[in-house]
Order: C-alpha cells, then sequence, then structure tokens
C-alpha cells in the first residue's frame, strides 16, 4: 500500500480544504460561473467539509438562490445522505421541526474528472454575517435551541438518528 505525502500547506488563515482532495474519487472541481443541469449558475463558495463542498447556486428554473451540495466521488452509488433526505421529504409535514430540517429540492449525478458525483440541492439557510458581537443574542439563541430540538425530534420520528462518519 503506497504511503500519501502531503505536497502542499494553505494557510490556517485561508479556511480551505486540502488541495490533495482533489483527487480521483474525490471532490469535484467547481468555479465560480460554472452551470450544472443548464439550471443551477455558482456564485458563491459557501463551504466544505470532510466530503463534500457546498455551493450558493442561482436557479435559473425557479428563480432563487440554493445551497448546491456536490458529495465526494467515493459517496457514489452507495450515498445514504440522499437516502435519508429522500426519506425526510416524504415524512409528517405536520411535526413542527419539519420545516427547521434541510429540505431537499433536486439531486442529480455529475461525471468529472474525479469521478461521479452525487449533486444535492436545498433552500439556501445561510443566515449570513451579523455585524459586531460574534456572540449569539439569548432571545435568538432560545429560538435556536428550541428549532434543534423539533428537528431532532422530526429525524428521529422518522427513524433516524444523526452520527458522525469517520
Amino acid at each position: 500500500m503506497a504511503t500519501f505525502t502531503r505536497q502542499y500547506r494553505a494557510s490556517a488563515l485561508d479556511d480551505v480544504e486540502e488541495i490533495e482532495n482533489y483527487r480521483p474519487r474525490g471532490f469535484h472541481p467547481v468555479n465560480i460561473g460554472d452551470e450544472f443541469q443548464d439550471r443551477y449558475k455558482v456564485v458563491h463558495k459557501l463551504g466544505y467539509g470532510g466530503f463534500s463542498t457546498v455551493w450558493l447556486a442561482r436557479d435559473k428554473l425557479a428563480r432563487r438562490y440554493v445551497a448546491l451540495k456536490i458529495l465526494v466521488a467515493s459517496k457514489w452509488p452507495d450515498c445514504k445522505e440522499l437516502e435519508v433526505l429522500q426519506a425526510l421529504v416524504k415524512g409528517l409535514t405536520n411535526h413542527p421541526g419539519r420545516h427547521s430540517v434541510i429540505s431537499l429540492l433536486d439531486n442529480f449525478m455529475i461525471e468529472g474528472p474525479n469521478g461521479r458525483h452525487v449533486c444535492i440541492t436545498s433552500f439556501n439557510y445561510s443566515p449570513g454575517a451579523v455585524a459586531g458581537s460574534r456572540r449569539l443574542r439569548s432571545d435568538l439563541a432560545l429560538k435556536f435551541g428550541k428549532q434543534t430540538a423539533q428537528a431532532l425530534d422530526f429525524i428521529h420520528s422518522q427513524g433516524f438518528c444523526h452520527r458522525g462518519e469517520s
């Protein structure tokens, strides 16, 4: 088995994913202005994680902004996240936590230089930056806590629980 040697070190201040994750079965390279499905135009990067990058995209058909999540190619064809989101869409619509859970709008596959990637679009729930203090006001913290508890109750009522992957 070959050992992996890191070739590039990003500054801790950059808050960017490791360039080495752009490899076969890894991240899909995306540029601002790229279009997917002749529908979603990438306008800004929202973030990344161990298994995906997330982009703000303009849905030209629905005329709204969406979050476009592109999973690493190693997640195809067995994408548990997509399966869970599809099941939650069919869940109880009158549950108070239903609207605090990411809602699947669309999903599709793309083929790229690093393999096949599952793509998921959802409403963009990004709250944006708040000027001033980095602390959350107490009234907002209470609302956030309540919505989180309701969302977890909804997810559990559908037979799912969250667990991290390692």
